[in-house]
């Protein structure tokens, strides 16, 4: 393989390592072999393996982050599925086949491997010193990361600096975590520390390597989860006062601290003042075809293998995704169509004109969209009847699958924004591939409904973010696609958020903002809802639905409800979705009703069948107990 290519297929790149548990194994043996670090080609390799350990977030369907939100559920049954377990109560530090646990130990290995890579480099004798250093800041960038990482899962970790253990001394397993502040200021030191030596960009033909920008990016974006309720002083819950190490020292911080706000508020400025990254299509809507400008431009985020929006991710292969959106009975391609977003998350999507149909999103008197519905009057949201809709987000395939013919369609998904168009498929809309084209049917009976296996989505409707619908062919062929693990977009929100909090009457609020929302076509938010200028709850609210909707699928909505500490309101009770039990999705049907999808007859989520339980104790993790059992003095998160 030629070294350009390495990255682009870094799933299958070189791995120095032997498979056996991390814990147990002395890890030097293989790697301390003397010739290793005497050529670049295996110095270069080395440095190749230590990207190996990050995670695929795009696995779906095991993984915690997109079903454990509230905006998707799956049908998926089995107690091996984290989020499964985690939304209906029963996550333990005991859960086996749990990706979580895995993720836990790859970012060690991870982080062991860069520590090394970062006490050998040196004695490289065929590269200059100016190869040395930059080299040396990505391995510290991605040891960084992988902190990154665990942090925003379990909070404070067990943190070597830059020690390499030895695993032969019995005094490791004596290590307990790394208060979070400290930890906190270590990592972000390490972030800047690399981004000072780093590159903009290594080119294209070495895409997914760390920058100066990813590593500015995410100092930014650990800073934003540090001045949030979770890790800032708890929001006065006190959940956390008591979680403390065996000399006493606490393990968060207990007491609310306003210049965190600031702190973020300034890294997120710092990535903008790059003015390497850029909104994709951002300015180039036309008059005559706006809506379907703006599909383009969003889609092509996610199936273009290179954008200037993209600060950092992962090139997977597409079907891990994919598979899990595409109907059954598409080819050969063997869809699963089994993510299904939310009626909240459906809900949450704006009308085309700007304004958000349902005012009482986040009131409990909603009840995840099974209770009071408050229409604003103004968005021009029509719950009920239907009417002929051609569906832009089709139009924008290549010419032998475009769908220009309208189709009757219920009222409530006409007019929306075009995010929405890019994002839900609900029943009766067309579905293509490349030339292949099915009419999906989401009811019981239906080609692509409920009753057969878990192969079915639970709400009645699927997900379009990330389906390239000109390269997926009908032959199992689900491609490549770039997980952005972090983009420019995010960014910017998380700017605008930190100055809501830190400074309500910047300007810069709407500036930024308005930024992403022109993107997405729509009106400037403070033109539509005067009223939220200089209201910090009011800019609250809306800023949360923009993040909802603008990152949906992106493993973004679970840590944000977590940090904010909502989940508890929000990602409980009951999950809503159209009737999938009805046997037709014809417009006058019971299949367009609001309907819990613990109560239609048919259920997912793991197989259990009752509404969800997220209790405080999952704002965090668990570690394991495998993990507590090897570290005497391990901490146990909160209520775990």
């Amino acid at each position: 393989m030629e070294m350009k290519r390495i990255f682009i297929y870094i799933a299958s790149a070189f791995c120095l390592l032997s498979c056996e548990s991390y814990l147990d194994r002395q890890p030097d043996d293989q790697l301390t072999s003397e010739n290793i670090f005497e050529k670049r080609e295996t110095s270069f390799e080395y440095l190749v393996n230590c990207y190996t350990y990050i995670a695929d977030e795009s696995h779906v369907g095991y993984r915690m982050e997109t079903c454990g939100s509230d905006e998707a559920s799956a049908a998926y049954q089995g107690n091996d599925r984290d989020w499964a377990l985690a939304t209906h109560g029963v996550l333990s530090p005991n859960a086996t086949g749990a990706t979580y646990r895995s993720d836990y130990q790859n970012c060690y290995y991870g982080i062991h491997e860069c520590t090394y890579f970062l006490a050998n480099i040196d004695r490289c004798p065929e590269l200059t010193r100016n190869e040395i250093d930059q080299w040396k800041a990505e391995a510290r960038f991605l040891r960084a990361f992988y902190y990154y990482f665990l942090m925003v899962r379990y909070g404070p970790v067990i943190c070597y600096k830059d020690v390499l253990p030895d695993y032969a001394d019995e005094s490791i397993n004596y290590v307990d975590r790394m208060p979070w502040d400290e930890l906190v200021q270590w990592v972000c030191g390490e972030f800047d520390a690399a981004a000072a030596l780093l590159p903009p960009s290594w080119g294209a033909s070495y895409q997914g390597r760390g920058t100066s920008g990813a590593a500015l990016a995410f100092k930014a974006k650990l800073l934003l989860y540090n001045a949030r309720p979770l890790f800032n002083g708890q929001n006065g819950t006190h959940l956390y006062d008591n979680i403390k190490d065996e000399s006493g020292r606490q393990l968060f911080a207990t007491v609310y601290d306003e210049t965190k706000w600031k702190a973020a508020a300034d890294a997120a400025k710092a990535v903008i003042d790059l003015r390497q990254y850029h909104l994709v299509g951002e300015g180039s809507i036309t008059s005559s075809s706006p809506m379907s400008d703006v599909i383009r431009n969003y889609n092509s985020i996610f199936v273009e293998m290179t954008s200037d929006e993209l600060i950092f991710g992962r090139n997977v292969g597409g079907s891990l995704w994919r598979q899990h959106v595409t109907p059954r009975s598409m080819g050969s391609t063997n869809g699963y169509a089994s993510l299904g977003p939310t009626q909240k998350l459906v809900d949450c999507f704006a009308m085309a004109n700007g304004y958000y149909p349902i005012t009482n999103l986040e009131e409990e008197n909603y009840d995840n969209g099974l209770g009071v519905i408050a229409i604003d009057s103004r968005s021009g949201y029509d719950e009920t009847g239907y009417a002929p809709f051609v569906n832009p987000f089709w139009s924008n395939v290549p010419e032998s699958g475009k769908v220009t013919d309208a189709i009757d369609t219920r009222n409530m998904y006409i007019g929306r924004e075009a995010r929405f168009y890019a994002n839900v498929c609900w029943s009766g809309q067309p579905f293509v591939c490349n030339v292949t084209k099915v009419t999906t049917e989401y009811y019981n009976g239906g080609l692509h409904g409920c009753g057969e296996g878990q192969n079915w989505p639970s709400t009645g409707y699927t997900a379009l973010k990330f389906v390239d619908t000109e390269k997926l062919g009908t032959n199992s062929d689900y491609g490549r696609l770039f997980w952005p693990m972090l983009r420019y977009a995010d960014i910017l929100l998380a700017y605008v958020e930190a100055l809501i909090e830190s400074d309500p009457v910047s300007s810069d609020i709407f500036t930024y903002w308005n930024m992403v929302r022109s993107r997405a076509g729509l009106p400037d938010i403070e033109d539509l809802y005067p009223e939220i200028i200089g209201d910090k709850d009011l800019l609250r609210k809306y800023i949360r639905r923009e993040r909802m909707v603008e990152l949906c699928f992106e493993n973004s909505r679970f840590f944000d409800m977590n940090t904010w500490m909502i989940s508890t309101a929000e990602n409980s009770g009951e999950v809503a979705g159209c009737n999938i039990a009805a046997t037709s999705d014809a417009m006058d049907s019971a299949f367009w009703q609001r309907t819990s999808l613990f109560g239609s007859g048919h259920f997912g989520e793991g197989g259990y069948g009752t509404p969800r339980i997220w209790t405080e104790k999952n704002y965090l993790l668990p570690f394991n107990q495998g993990e507590l059992d090897r570290s005497y003095n391990l901490t146990q998160n909160y209520g775990w």
